[in-house]
Order: C-alpha cells, then structure tokens, then sequence
C-alpha cells in the first residue's frame, strides 16, 4: 500500500545530498546545478541514500498462518533473532515480499538501520533541517524501471564503487532481489595498489589516471597492478553474482551496469565483460539539457531520477528517513481534535446567536411597527404566533443536530481512548518477549517457538546443557512478575542438545 507524503503534490526541486562526500546537486526545470549542503530552503525536496555497509540486510521466512495483524511484529522478532541485532540498540526496520517461491513459508526482505549509526552519518549536514526521503543506495535503482529508462523484461546487475564502499545489487522484472556490499571500495583498491606497487601513490593522483586514461597506463608497472587488482576485483564480483544465482534461482544475468564515484574509468566495462562474460554497460543517464556540460557522480543522478518517481507515486515503503518535515497542523492528531472542539463549539453556539440577533433586529422593529399600527394588532400578533411555532421548531432541530454531534464527539473521544491503550499494551508484549529472549541468550540457549496468549507463554528452549535451562528457569523465577514451570528437559536423540518447554505465568508487574 503506498502512503502519501506530506510534501504535496507540486514538483518540487530536487536537492541530492550524499552525507559521505558533503555534496549536492539541484535539479530544477530540466537543468541541473551544483548544490549546497550548508544552505536549506523549505520549498525544496532533499533526496539522500545510506551505503550498503551501513545497513544490515536479510530474508526471513515466516509461516503463512500468521495473521496480518502480527505480521510485523513476527517480521520484527525474526530479525533481531536472525540478523544478530542488539537489544540495547533502536532500528529502524522495513521490510518488503521477497517473489522468492516457497509454499510453507513467505519470504521478507528485511531492511535494518540502526538509528544512532543515521544520526552519525547526517550529523555533518546539520544545516539541512530536514530531509524528506532516504533510501539505501541499492534500492535507487527501481526507479530507473519506474521511470521506463530500463526494460523490465531482463535481470540486470549493478555494481557500484563509492569511496569507501561498494556493492552488486541485483533486480529481475524491475523488482529488488539481492545486494551486498563488497570489500573493494575506491579507497581500498588505492590502498592496495600502493602496496602492491610497493610505493605509495597519493589517492587523488590515482582517482585522477583512472578517471582519465583508465586501466591503460603508459608506465609498465602501474598498467601491471591495475591489470592484476581489477582481475580480482572481477573474479570476486563474479563469485558474488554465482551466489545470487543459486540462491535466488535466477537462471541468467542479461546485462551489468558499472558506475563509480569518481565517474567513467574507461576500459572497466570490456575488462569486467571479459572476465563475467556478461554484457556489461556504464551507469549512465541523461536527466537534463546540461548533462554534458556538468560534472556529477552517477549516484546524483540516480537520486534525481528517484526524486522525480516519489513525486509521482509517493511511494514510502522504500523511505528510511528519521528526519521528515513535520505535517501541518490540520493534519497531526492534535490539530484534528481542535478542529472538532471548534465545530462542536461552533454547532452549540449557533442557536444562541441566531436567538440573539432576532431579539435584538427583528423584534424590536416589530414592535414598533405594531405600536403604530393599532388597527392591525391582531394580524401581527397572529403573525408573531407563527414566527414562534417555527422558531421553536428550529430549536427543536438545532438541539436534536447538537445532540447527534455531542454522541459523535463522545464516539470518537472513546475510540481514541481504546486506540490509545492498544498502542500501550502492545508494545508491553514486546517488552516481556525482549526482557525473556535476553535471558535465553545470557543462559547459552536458543528459542525454538513461542506460544503465549494474555496470562502466559511457552518458550520451547534448546540448549547444548541442561544446566543451561535449568540456570534459566532460576533466573526467569526470581524475575518479578513472573512464575515459571515445565515437566520434562528431553535430550534430543538425534542431536546433543537437551530442550524443555518452559511455561511462563505473567502477573503483568514487569
């Protein structure tokens, strides 16, 4: 389901940002120019991406009995179980359906971010207020089948060096399959070129040769460790895309799109055709009438193309960001509840103003009218008799409108009430499993499955000791709010492990 931004709905220009190099580009009118990071202007639409490395990635399986309603927090358990992420530590997760075929099990692509590692990364742009979208580098890519600038008809492979990281992303059918970051950043080939060569070469200088005259070089010795660093370069690339094969069941890669931060090296597309013998192709798009007059990193442009498609689709499941401009007013739960103590007040004082006006306007001229007019006192007191029996009939209309509204604000006060208790107690079942999954871990043992319902849960634990679960229950015993039990810790016959379903009683004071 996509969730609309509160950007609205204008285009807007389009600000990139890369939080590792500080730079930035601006994309207005089909025209781009160079950005700046120290200056923020709240009509634009900034656009930035986290590295591969900086995220920790994975599939889950999860069972396809599990109602939509648990989904997430299944999702979520899963990850932190298999993932290997720390309890002490806030994520941001996201997740999406892998087309990965399994009849037993649907399979997630989970997505993690730990939050402190965000507020790391965009500390240096403090300038920049907010930042309406952030995405990981890998995912910039479905945009470009979005936006019809790549067939969906193919799987295509990316591979990307940044700096200090680098990744191999793979889409099928324009959707995300696989990404994985790699060792051989730009940094780390300058590094091991300096050392094979046996001197050292100012990075800068490299980047420069490379980016000019590519992996020719007219000194021997350079022209040798080029050809020997990218030949493993591709030999890993190549092993990397083997995997992805056999994993996810893809029978061909039609094509490889090759981009780098310091742009085109020429010569890197045939030499890594020759050693993957697959199609391979630069990372490069033209999004506006300067293009070939302006210098810009592949990835800024990507970003472009990306912020161009979220106008369009306002697609936020892809969307990381921790830093969104906040919604107006009207639109926060805050805002909306004024607006309904506002029309309320309104409703009510209709009836007094509408009386106070025909007291003050109408009757007095009447009266004076009559005052005058003695001959006609008795038709205008006839005419006063109606007027009230449709006065009090109105009454009788407001107050029955004013009633229906009263029981519709005492409707939503209650619903608001209930919306808010769950949103406590859910987060409490997640705090017992988090505070019992720590134990587990502490005590040496794995979870094998969780029943639970409102007053208790069984944890079915295996353990290589049955020390080990006998220490746990100890531990899980003299913890307050809980009671603890089990019947049997079984060896396993086919393995060493020893397991026991531990029933847990919760009292609720944790």
């Amino acid at each position: 389901m996509l969730k609309k931004s509160i950007i609205g709905s204008g285009s807007k220009t389009i600000v990139t940002v890369d939080p590792y190099s500080s730079t930035s580009f601006e994309y207005q009118d089909n025209l781009i120019s160079k950005g700046n990071v120290k200056r923020y202007e709240q009509k634009n639409f900034y656009n930035s991406y986290v590295q591969t490395k900086d995220v920790i990635s994975s599939t889950v399986d999860i069972d396809n009995d599990v109602s939509a309603e648990d989904l997430k927090d299944a999702i979520e358990i899963k990850a932190y179980d298999e993932l290997g992420l720390e309890s002490s530590r806030e994520y941001s997760i996201f997740y999406f359906e892998s087309n990965r075929d399994d009849n037993d099990f649907k399979v997630f692509n989970v997505i993690a971010i730990d939050k402190e590692r965000l507020n790391e990364v965009f500390g240096e742009l403090k300038d920049i207020k907010y930042i309406d979208y952030i995405t990981v580098a890998p995912f910039l890519m479905k945009s470009l089948y979005n936006r019809n600038l790549l067939s969906i008809d193919s799987t295509d492979c990316f591979v990307y060096f940044h700096n200090d990281d680098a990744f191999v992303a793979i889409y099928q059918n324009g959707e995300y399959i696989f990404s994985k970051s790699i060792r051989y950043s730009l940094k780390n080939i300058s590094d091991t070129f300096s050392k094979e060569l046996g001197k050292r070469v100012d990075e800068s200088e490299l980047f420069a040769m490379l980016a000019k005259s590519g992996l020719r070089n007219e000194n021997s010795a350079y022209q040798q460790q080029f050809m020997k660093l990218f030949g493993e370069v591709f030999v890993y690339i190549n092993d990397v895309i083997l995997y992805a094969k056999r994993a996810y069941g893809l029978e061909k890669i039609d094509q490889i799109f090759l981009g780098t931060e310091i742009g085109n090296i020429p010569g890197m597309d045939e030499f890594c055709y020759n050693y993957v013998n697959i199609s391979t192709k630069k990372l490069e798009f033209k999004v506006s009438k300067n293009a070939n007059e302006i210098t810009i990193d592949p990835l800024h442009t990507l970003l472009i193309i990306n912020g161009q498609d979220y106008q369009t689709s306002f697609d936020e499941r892809f969307n990381v960001s921790i830093f969104k401009r906040p919604p107006p007013i009207w639109k926060r739960p805050s805002g909306k509840l004024m607006q309904s103590v506002a029309a309320a007040l309104l409703i009510s004082l209709a009836y007094p103003g509408y009386q106070f006006g025909y007291d003050n306007f109408f009757l007095q001229e009447e009266v004076k009218d009559l005052n005058e007019i003695d001959r006609a006192l008795a038709v205008k007191v006839s005419s006063m008799k109606i007027d009230l029996t449709k006065i009090h009939k109105e009454k009788k209309d407001i107050t029955e409108k004013l009633n229906a509204k009263n029981e519709d604000l005492e409707f939503r006060t209650k619903l608001l009430k209930e919306i808010y208790s769950k949103k406590v107690s859910y987060p409490m079942k997640a705090k017992v499993l988090t505070n019992l999954f720590d134990k587990i871990n502490k005590h040496d043992s794995n979870v094998v499955s969780v029943d639970n319902n409102s007053t208790d849960m069984v944890i079915t634990v295996r353990s290589k000791k049955d020390k080990y679960i006998t220490e746990l229950m100890k531990d899980i015993s003299i913890t307050k709010g809980y009671e603890v039990s089990t019947e049997l810790i079984k060896k396993d016959e086919n393995t060493t492990y020893y397991e026991s379903a531990i029933k847990v009683g919760l009292h609720g004071n944790f």
